[in-house]
């Protein structure tokens, strides 16, 4: 299985990103009119220095929380189709190297039909 997460990919954006104040205004911007960021300007937001700016990105976070959610708690429960993974998050069970994991993709069928 080929990664999802390419990590090289994710350091080279991270590694080029300028966080110019300008660039930073412009992707909060995007976000708060609900566009989907792409990573490198999501490396952007990490890569911001500077209390002023880091509070900018926090404000817009909670801006566009309210724009979404209002003002209400929501909870989210994860659906998953399968437990096959190339990745090794420590504190996940569906990591690569647990090989005790029996591994399993659920076909159409499986997904359709309820198991209660």
């Amino acid at each position: 299985m080929k990664p999802f997460i390419d990590p090289s990919e994710i350091w080279d954006l991270i590694n080029i990103a300028k966080p110019e104040k300008a660039r930073v205004r412009d992707v909060i911007a995007k976000s708060l009119d609900k566009h989907r960021l792409t990573l490198a300007e999501t490396a952007v937001l990490v890569n911001a220095v500077g209390t002023g700016l880091v509070d900018e990105i926090k404000e817009g976070a909670r801006e566009l929380k309210k724009k979404v959610y209002g003002n209400r708690i929501v909870l989210f429960a994860p659906l998953y189709v399968g437990n096959k993974c190339t990745n090794n998050c420590k504190y996940c069970g569906f990591r690569a190297s647990n090989s005790d994991a029996v591994r399993k993709t659920l076909d159409d069928s499986e997904l359709i039909t309820p198991r209660y």
